[in-house]
């Protein structure tokens, strides 16, 4: 019997041993000051977070940044892939294990300021000649879903900018705070861009792909959940609010 209870022991070890060793591949996209790619280096509060998260569990994987839509679609193929920073919506709950919230952002329409626009309700939005979305993004699912035809798809949030300020969209839905240091990082100033319409506010997750283990998305919970308590995440949402102030 001892010997029985011996062996089931070490199969249950071997188990969670294997549960663990499960490579992770880590997934972002450039989108400032989340999580995006400056001087070779990957930064952002949330990558901050989720590099904490590494540490304290003691598996500490590269994070690739790519295209969001490349990145979505590798989540809902592949196992083991881990995609931040991600809107967590009704249609996308059951594709994913969440763990967050690690972040709150505001989705807002941006004109070019000077262009006279007035954006009162979603009928107005409708009604302007195109509004630049990111390719596959909640935001542009979400405004096609309430029928919106006057969107343009762009690769990345940067090209939106580069055509709101050259006239070739009306309006950029995006993150408040990505559009202003986008616009100040690529030569432009945060005042070049006029707020005109607030969609909503959202809450931001680390998603997790369908098939990866309960027990390595608990973990990274159970760490997650330490930091909030022991302050890591206030100090770090601090920290990048100083540095992204306008």
């Amino acid at each position: 019997m001892r010997k029985l209870f011996i062996a089931f022991t070490l199969i249950l070890f071997l188990g969670v041993s294997v549960v663990y060793a499960a490579e992770l591949t880590i997934i972002t996209e450039n989108s400032p000051p989340l999580n995006y790619k400056k001087n070779g280096k990957i930064i952002g509060v949330s990558t901050e977070l989720v590099q904490e998260i590494m540490r304290r569990t003691n598996k500490v994987y590269p994070i690739k940044v790519m295209p969001w839509a490349r990145g979505y679609a590798l989540a809902l193929k592949k196992p083991n892939v881990v995609l931040y920073s991600t809107v967590r919506t009704r249609s996308r709950e059951n594709l994913f294990k969440w763990v967050g919230p690690i972040a709150t952002l505001k989705w807002v329409l941006f004109a070019k300021s000077g262009s006279g626009l007035k954006i009162s309700n979603w009928d107005d939005a409708k009604k302007v000649g195109s509004i630049g979305t990111y390719i596959r993004d909640a935001r542009e699912l979400m405004l096609k879903a309430r029928g919106f035809t006057n969107l343009k798809s762009a690769p990345d949030s940067l090209t939106n900018l580069k055509k709101l300020m050259a006239d070739r969209i009306d309006l950029w839905v995006v993150g408040e705070n990505e559009g202003y240091l986008l616009a100040k990082q690529n030569g432009f100033s945060p005042s070049d861009l006029e707020k005109v319409f607030v969609i909503r506010e959202v809450n931001l997750y680390i998603a997790f792909s369908k098939s990866t283990s309960d027990t390595i998305v608990n973990v990274w919970r159970k760490a997650f959940g330490e930091m909030i308590d022991d302050g890591f995440v206030q100090k770090t949402w601090d920290k990048w609010a100083k540095l992204i102030s306008f």
